[in-house]
């Protein structure tokens, strides 16, 4: 009877703990973890990110598999990145993908698009500024170095379309991840896309000769639909291998937030047109990097203006912003503005980016006391494919 009686207690137990946590509404809580500091440069530095993200009831770790051209992953057309750190043989999307998955967090692989590399010469021979100079984006002046963020591949150059959907086909074919995140999908500014293969190819279409004037609304056009082509193949290759993986963009919300999506940056300068991607459901989730500054009234105020722009050109798609965690100065502001990420009716909210600093702990800390004080699951998407069981 004693033993009846206990067992019953136990199963009492576990369904009311079962119930618990099904009753935290879903939310997605993502953390981005790059390769230019330490995160997951080595086996040691995962764990430590998982164990960290775990602490702060956060699901979703965005690691960076392809930073500059380079791998994080064992790639069949892309040079290794030198920072990884320990045996020439660690895999680190790999090893994040397994450890995550066993401490039921989900991996989305970042992928860094057009930014191919920074200042001066990549050091592998077989890296793709190397192999095809011809495919570097080019100023309307023919330089190709001078943006701050680097030098970028042209969107308007299909064989560039073709090379990146292969990488991101290789990444889906090896690893187990649960999503794709693309980054720098975009032009470096307004005076960019000016490779030769790019300028004829518009030419071509448009039965003209020289190059097109930055100004010139039919070249932004066509600007804008070769970035927005690259999107729709990078949607195919997810949808052909894996329909279950969810496919995100971390976009521009630049300065404030225009009642009109054709005044902003993201369309004018950039040509990242993200409101078409949602309304079209090119993407499951847009995560716009709304990094402004808790500590000034001006920013802050244009950081809410953006939540709400956010929710107006979501279109049935997710929309979470992502918050700049990195100042030291203004870390309790940053997670005031994930709280009101929620508070504003967004499904989660998104932390760039984790490392391994001092105050990590503190960090963590303010998102579990008034952000995430209890573990939750990443939302369902009723609009993609089951995951199949393992």
């Amino acid at each position: 009877m004693k033993f009846r009686l206990a067992a019953i207690m136990a199963m009492l137990l576990a369904v009311t703990a079962g119930c618990a946590y099904s009753a935290v509404k879903p939310e997605f809580r993502g953390v981005q973890v790059h390769t230019w500091i330490p995160g997951m440069l080595s086996a040691q530095e995962i764990d430590d990110t998982i164990k960290w993200t775990k602490s702060c009831n956060m699901n979703v770790i965005m690691f960076q598999a392809r930073k500059v051209g380079d791998a994080y992953y064992n790639s069949a057309y892309e040079p290794r990145a030198a920072n990884i750190k320990g045996d020439k043989d660690f895999d680190p999307i790999g090893y994040a993908v397994k450890k995550s998955h066993e401490n039921g967090i989900q991996v989305w692989a970042w992928v860094n698009v057009y930014r191919v590399w920074g200042g001066g010469k990549a050091p592998y021979p077989n890296h793709i500024t190397n192999t095809h100079p011809e495919w570097l984006n080019k100023t309307i002046d023919g330089k190709s170095n001078s943006s701050g963020d680097g030098q970028f591949l042209d969107p308007g150059i299909p064989e560039v379309r073709d090379y990146t959907v292969k990488i991101i086909g290789d990444i889906l074919s090896k690893y187990d991840v649960d999503g794709i995140m693309l980054d720098f999908v975009r032009y470096p500014g307004r005076d960019w896309g000016y490779s030769d293969i790019a300028v004829s190819r518009f030419n071509k279409a448009y039965n003209r000769t020289g190059k097109p004037d930055p100004k010139d609304l039919t070249w932004a056009r066509w600007r804008r639909e070769q970035v927005t082509q690259m999107v729709r193949d990078i949607k195919k290759e997810i949808d052909r291998q894996k329909p279950y993986v969810t496919f995100s963009a971390a976009t521009i919300p630049w300065g404030p937030c225009p009642t009109s999506w054709n005044k902003t940056d993201a369309y004018t300068a950039t040509f990242q047109d993200w409101r078409l991607w949602m309304e079209q459901g090119l993407l499951d989730v847009n995560m716009p990097m709304n990094y402004k500054n808790p500590t000034r009234e001006r920013d802050q105020a244009w950081y809410i203006d953006w939540l709400e722009g956010m929710k107006k050109w979501a279109y049935g798609r997710v929309a979470l912003s992502t918050v700049m965690v990195m100042s030291d100065s203004a870390l309790d502001g940053a997670v005031d503005q994930m709280k009101q990420s929620l508070d504003h009716g967004l499904p989660g909210a998104v932390a760039f980016a984790f490392s391994q600093r001092a105050d990590a702990d503190k960090l963590a800390a303010g998102l579990k006391a008034k952000v995430f004080p209890e573990p939750a699951p990443v939302p369902l998407l009723p609009w993609k494919a089951k995951r199949p069981a393992k």
